[in-house]
């Protein structure tokens, strides 16, 4: 068995730096932490504007593309009135567990709506699909990797809740 129970972001050593600490580097939804400083990956914890909730993820992936926002957000010009594009990815998640793929797109909480929109449970087989405030919001896989991509995009997309169910009933007929 191996359990992942996560990590402590190392922020130690900015203590007294002025950044705001609190489980991480607090930035705004452009990744910013204070003018001219932006944070990423691990460390950063920023509001997310997509999934309205300020959040850090932890995994490589995720990194990458907040190191890449990070740094066009430390080309724009503040002070010139230029306009900062804000970061809202759809994070994704996967292990590979012997046979099993699971995957997770999205920000899934314990209170949302979920469906199971293809496969079952009982083989190990199937995708369900997440809702909160009328949207799709997340989609967790297992073995069936095509089916979260497809959710994943409706998430991109900010498809309704209605629309990914509508999607959903598509594919079935298919």
């Amino acid at each position: 068995m191996l359990v992942g129970v996560g990590v402590i972001p190392n922020t130690a050593w900015l203590e007294g730096s002025g950044l705001t600490i609190d489980n991480g580097v607090v930035c705004d939804a452009t990744t910013l932490a204070a003018p001219g400083v932006t944070a990423a990956g691990d460390v950063a914890r920023w509001y997310n504007p997509r999934f309205d909730e300020t959040a850090r993820v932890e995994h490589w992936d995720h990194a990458i593309e907040m190191a890449a926002h990070a740094a066009r957000r430390l080309l724009v010009d503040d002070d010139a009135g230029e306009a900062a594009v804000t970061f809202e990815p759809v994070p994704f998640f996967w292990s590979d567990q012997y046979d099993r793929k699971i995957q997770l797109a999205g920000r899934s909480r314990h209170d949302d709506t979920v469906e199971i929109v293809t496969g079952s449970l009982a083989e190990r087989r199937f995708a369900a699909i997440y809702g909160r405030g009328g949207k799709i919001v997340a989609v967790l896989g297992m073995n069936r990797p095509r089916h979260v991509m497809q959710y994943r995009q409706l998430i991109v997309d900010r498809a309704t809740w209605q629309e990914a169910l509508a999607f959903a009933a598509a594919q079935a007929t298919t």
